[in-house]
């Protein structure tokens, strides 16, 4: 019988290595597994519910017969549905990832019940590292690829997007995953240089680092190539037992966010008034220099983002001057190595004018339509994805919504397999809304 794309994966290798040595095969033993990818997160994770027999090491379960302390590897390949179906191999599932603790043992006669939860060697890593490093003048992305090598991640440089702006700071002994998201906001990309905002993830297929512009720009101007899945949702139940319809099928969906307008006048999504104060000068920032007003970004579906009459922030009078104030203190001339002429240093180390309020935008912009999906597992897709997704309007027909439908780009995925079902859920962003 043909594939289903919500039936049953099989575990090819569920392996689990001791600490002190020694490999136990779990396959037989997984009751459950979820695993997490989020646009938003440097590590990913899983969660494995495992039932065994009492007696599987000498006499011992498996936890304390490994045992299981935190820190095992553990070698998951899982084929899916959609591999048993198609002769060309979707996206095939295996990745190595760690124990970082045990829950909910319970020991019953001759059989144990855990749950293991797993995440990725850099998660861990992490832990281990922090930056001690002076950075001078060093484009954004090369600093968080140095980031990644100290982890000892695996990246493709093609996957590591170049910012056209530099920066210059010290790392304060904080670890590589707490200064990546500060350093990602203030990444300038190439396309759309008005328009700050990085994510740095890992997928199991390697570390992304892309802005939010040139995701929506490869999404639109490159569509037959970045588009991975296209997705339909009917009111029916048709195609739940074709196999190639089943997989195109979004079982069920829901809007959770669909533009909070005094959510984005708080957050600064329309303008930000930025005051910052040198202590050399002892001057702030002038007030013409200090507005911002977001401009020529990328949308991801419709160019126009209207904005109401009482929301358009070119409406705030002065002294008020924008939705969101935000303040701080220059850096000045603190990285300097050598004083010239017996002189202070009084260059200011980064101008924060430039990016702090288009990354704000930027990220609030995204947002703007937020939706969650179910569909068959499908081990192909991974956070950073992009999909076509189509929605039949309120209606008796079966017309197409033109407001829901469209590109959206994947932030969160799991994908979930139990005895004989599996899917995976989605949860998908985009900053406009229509096709």
């Amino acid at each position: 019988m043909a594939a289903v794309a919500t039936q049953g994966s099989t575990y090819e290798v569920i392996e689990i290595t001791g600490r002190a040595g020694g490999t136990i095969d779990l396959r037989l033993g997984v009751s459950s597994f979820q695993y997490f990818e989020d646009i938003m997160s440097p590590v990913v994770t899983a969660v494995m519910g495992v039932v065994t027999s009492g007696d599987t090491i000498e006499g011992q379960g498996i936890y304390s017969g490994l045992p299981i302390v935190g820190g095992e590897k553990v070698r998951i390949h899982i084929t899916s549905p959609m591999e048993k179906q198609r002769e060309e191999s979707p996206g095939v599932f295996e990745l190595t990832m760690y124990v970082n603790r045990v829950s909910d043992y319970k020991l019953e006669k001759q059989r144990e019940t855990f749950i293991l939860h797993l995440v990725s060697k850099e998660g861990i890593v992490n832990m281990n590292k922090r930056i001690l490093k002076k950075y001078k003048q060093k484009r954004i992305d090369e600093v968080i690829k140095d980031f990644l090598d100290i982890l000892e991640a695996d990246y493709e440089d093609e996957n590591i997007e170049k910012t056209v702006n530099s920066i210059n700071f010290i790392g304060n002994m904080r670890k590589p995953f707490t200064l990546a998201p500060m350093l990602a906001a203030r990444g300038i990309p190439e396309v759309g240089k008005n328009s700050a905002g990085f994510f740095l993830w890992q997928t199991r297929k390697g570390m992304y680092f892309k802005s939010i512009e040139k995701m929506i720009f490869d999404a639109k101007e490159n569509k037959e190539d970045t588009v991975k899945m296209e997705y339909i949702y009917d009111r029916g139940n048709e195609g739940l037992d074709d196999p190639e319809k089943s997989f195109a099928k979004i079982y069920s969906y829901g809007i959770s966010n669909n533009k909070d307008v005094m959510a984005g006048m708080r957050t600064g999504e329309n303008s930000t008034y930025r005051i910052y104060f040198n202590p050399h000068t002892f001057e702030f920032t002038r007030p013409e220099q200090s507005v911002f007003y977001p401009k020529e970004q990328e949308g991801m579906n419709s160019d126009e983002k209207p904005i109401s009459e009482e929301a358009d922030p070119t409406q705030i009078p002065k002294p008020e001057m924008a939705n969101r104030i935000i303040s701080g203190i220059y850096s000045v001339g603190c990285l300097e190595e050598t004083i010239k002429d017996n002189e202070a240093a009084t260059e200011v180390n980064n101008d924060n004018l430039s990016d702090v309020g288009q990354s704000i935008s930027r990220y609030a912009s995204i947002f703007t339509q937020v939706a969650t999906l179910t569909v068959g597992l499908n081990t192909e897709l991974c956070a950073g994805d992009i999909i076509s997704c189509t929605f039949p309007k309120v209606s008796t027909e079966n017309e197409v919504d033109p407001a829901q439908s469209g590109l959206y780009i994947i932030k969160e995925i799991s994908h979930f397999s139990q005895g004989n079902r599996s899917y995976s859920a989605l949860k998908v962003i985009r900053d406009t809304s229509g096709e």
